[in-house]
């Protein structure tokens, strides 16, 4: 009886430690972000802010350094035509609105796209927009 214990204990730890090693964020950029910003349904006041991936990577999750703010993001990886060279951001704003529309990484060949807000489709509808871009930090 305490040898069952023993392995369902065992077997217990091992399925934590794959489930954590699955959904294990990788760091893509720190960056400044000077105006508030709306990504998906969520709303983000000016800040710096860590961005990583999550496990499936179509996502991304955006982090305030220091942690009170947060938002994961569905985006669609699609191809680049080549790695590029930076990474960064990529908001196109609407009056006083900026929405994130790309998120680019240093030496990938893939950008990620968030899904359109229903409020960017709304404002897109009423004309154009301008772009934004916002390198990022390399490091922590």
């Amino acid at each position: 009886m305490k040898s069952v214990r023993t392995l369902i204990s065992i077997c217990l730890c091992l399925s934590g430690a794959i489930l954590f090693a699955q959904t294990e964020n990788q760091l893509l950029m720190k960056v400044n972000i000077p105006f508030a910003f709306a990504t998906g349904d969520h709303s983000l006041p000016a800040g710096q802010y860590f961005v990583y991936t999550v496990a499936p990577e179509r996502s991304i999750r955006i982090t305030s350094v220091d942690g009170k703010r947060a938002a994961i993001v569905n985006t669609l990886p699609n191809p680049a035509g080549a790695p590029s060279e930076n990474s960064r951001l990529v908001f196109h704003k609407y009056g006083n609105e900026y929405f994130l529309t790309q998120v680019w990484t240093a030496n990938e060949n893939v950008v990620r796209t968030p899904l359109t807000a229903k409020r960017e489709m709304e404002l897109a509808r009423g004309g154009s927009y301008e772009r934004s871009t916002i390198l990022a930090f390399t490091g922590r």
